[in-house]
């Protein structure tokens, strides 16, 4: 499975990637701040080159409200970002990595409409707020002014922190949380877990302890690359057809990409990993506690339990049923590996001969994507 572009770091891949088209409307936000019957959304452009230099946030409203209660509101309720309003004039706006200061060297212009799409330049940050309405703040130089563009939903810093993870791995004084989305449109597709370490740790040594740790989790890292990741039925296969990429935060609002699982992680912190086309990358979205049962352990489906996983060696199957079933294990580019049939109600298969690496077992006509290492 390995192939050259395995070589590629993140961000070669990033700026590589043709931008995909999105269109961003009141459904995608995810992070809504105030009270009352009417809502209004909140961009902030800061036109740095960067690959997400447009966020968006969620306002509550009684009706009344200005772009400048709107400013302020997000901003005591987001601890990533902050605002300076002097006499009636925003002057700088920072979020996370991103930084507009007044004058240094550009200027806040703000804009008004119903949509991204037809936001147009208005009086300042006491523009009244209407129900629907969009309101724009973007950091230009006037030569002309540039509109904010296509942006990408804040998150909420504290809709999940260590305080939630379940499932924890390792020891010392030290902790932080890991975050596995493998972005495939599954109902639950994000998944956390914990990791306790004395001084400073790496993404690579949590994923490695805490998949050695969960039997649902398996892991494949190639010359310090992250190829494949499964997770009870999730599966994120190194160019088959997407990448890995990797994330580094101390709240889920400042997810920022690193270079990598050898990136060092503190107490505290989040190391994130997701399953992305990079076109563009994908942050880790809001995850859920991983358990030993969230992963499905030991790969349940319908009476059919193999185990165990990862396999080092033989690999079991039980079934609640004697019949004698064909059995088959593919590569994921559907080339046979190995043909067999069950041998009544517990199989042992022997897979010593196999290379390390993601598979696809069949048995009748039920499959299963399993991990041998």
């Amino acid at each position: 499975m390995t192939t050259t572009l395995r070589t590629l770091s993140a961000f070669s891949l990033l700026a590589t990637a043709p931008l995909q088209a999105q269109t961003f409307d009141l459904s995608r936000v995810e992070f809504w701040v105030g009270t009352g019957t009417d809502s209004s959304v909140l961009v902030v452009d800061f036109q740095d080159g960067s690959f997400d230099p447009s966020h968006a946030w969620g306002f509550l409203h009684d009706g009344t409200a200005t772009g400048e209660d709107m400013l302020n509101a997000i901003a005591a309720a987001d601890v990533n970002i902050s605002v300076d309003i002097t006499g009636g004039f925003l002057n700088s706006i920072t979020y996370n990595t991103h930084e507009g200061i007044g004058a240094s060297p550009d200027y806040w212009s703000t804009w008004s409409g119903t949509g991204i799409a037809d936001l147009e330049m208005n009086m300042g940050i006491g523009e009244e707020l209407g129900n629907g309405s969009w309101f724009g703040c973007s950091y230009t130089d006037f030569e002309p002014a540039l509109s904010p563009t296509e942006p990408q939903a804040a998150f909420d810093p504290f809709r999940f922190t260590a305080e939630d993870v379940d499932l924890w791995v390792g020891t010392g004084a030290n902790s932080a949380v890991l975050v596995l989305d493998f972005q495939d449109g599954a109902t639950v597709h994000s998944y956390a877990w914990g990791y306790h370490f004395d001084g400073v740790t790496t993404g690579e040594a949590m994923l490695t302890a805490i998949a050695e740790a969960d039997p649902a989790l398996a892991v494949a890292i190639g010359g310090g690359f992250l190829n494949d990741i499964s997770y009870g039925e999730h599966a994120g296969i190194g160019g088959a057809p997407d990448y890995w990429s990797t994330w580094s935060g101390t709240n889920l609002g400042n997810w920022s990409m690193n270079m990598g699982i050898a990136t060092e992680v503190g107490d505290g912190g989040l190391f994130g990993c997701s399953y992305t086309d990079f076109g563009p990358a994908l942050r880790p979205y809001y995850p859920i506690p991983a358990t030993i049962n969230s992963g499905i352990n030991e790969q349940v489906v319908a009476d059919l339990l193999v185990y165990p996983q990862p396999a080092a060696g033989t690999l079991s199957i039980q079934r609640t049923s004697g019949d004698v079933l064909p059995v088959r294990i593919t590569d994921l580019a559907g080339h046979v590996v190995f043909t067999g049939r069950t041998d009544g109600m517990l199989t042992t298969l022997d897979v010593h001969a196999l290379a390390a690496g993601m598979y696809v077992l069949q048995v009748s006509g039920t499959q299963r994507t399993i991990a041998v290492q």
